[in-house]
């Protein structure tokens, strides 16, 4: 990469991260998605829309017996994620492969095999386009809206294999049409950036041929009032904790 960029610690420094400095950046978001994921021994994740693989490294540091496959449109995101892993010596647990997830056919992936697929899908909706093509098209729902995207992620999930998602709040309830009657023992967790404020974000967890009832979440606050961190936060951001078991 020919521009300046920042190595940035994530998860208390168990992975490192190249960013640039002006561009996409992976967030919060990133590791709190990775933080639902219980992936057991042996268990195969598609992580779809990669990026520079944030989300995909902090999955492989919390669950290290699994593999990792992800997708990526945007070739530049490729060749960063690909630095990424190897700087992080995951290599051979996981595998970036560009690709559109509308494609009906991607070579090195086969539907309904997937034990997790996992997803942080482009969702700001301002028209206006960003200065920087590929944050552009990492954060702004453009040329593939948010149902053609979900659509197309949960044809690779196996038989009782479970699909998450992080998204805006203001989503859920058309997210909820879509995977209610596809998937079941849907799980949701609001996401509050600071207590006494809505929650901005949530996590939805579900599962393929079941049929057991939702549930909603006590859910994860990100700050205190005061703008410090809360321990629940620090244990999910620091520690790599999982979101469900966690003070």
């Amino acid at each position: 990469m020919d521009y300046p960029f920042t190595i940035d610690d994530f998860l208390g420094g168990k992975i490192k991260l190249k960013q640039p400095v002006n561009g996409y950046r992976a967030t919060s978001d990133a590791v709190l998605l990775a933080a639902c994921v219980n992936a057991k021994k042996g268990q195969k994740i598609l992580d779809v829309g990669a990026g520079s693989a944030a989300v995909s490294l902090c999955i492989a540091a919390r669950c290290p017996d699994i593999t990792i496959k992800g997708i990526e449109i945007q070739t530049e995101m490729i060749n960063l994620a690909r630095d990424n892993i190897a700087m992080n010596r995951l290599s051979d647990k996981i595998n970036i492969l560009q690709a559109d997830i509308r494609s009906k056919k991607i070579d090195g992936l086969q539907t309904g095999t997937f034990d997790w697929v996992v997803t942080n899908p482009p969702f700001v909706l301002d028209k206006q386009p960003s200065p920087s093509k590929i944050r552009d098209i990492a954060h702004r729902e453009s040329e593939c809206p948010l149902n053609e995207w979900i659509l197309n992620c949960l044809r690779y999930v196996s038989a009782r294999g479970r699909f998450a998602m992080i998204n805006r709040a203001d989503r859920l309830p058309e997210i909820m049409t879509l995977l209610y009657p596809r998937l079941g023992a849907l799980q949701i967790v609001p996401i509050w950036t600071k207590e006494g404020l809505p929650a901005k974000r949530f996590i939805v967890i579900a599962r393929k041929g079941v049929r057991s009832a939702a549930t909603l979440s006590a859910g994860i606050v990100l700050m205190h009032s005061d703008g410090s961190r809360t321990q629940q936060a620090e244990n999910i951001m620091r520690h790599g904790k999982s979101i469900f078991f966690n003070v």
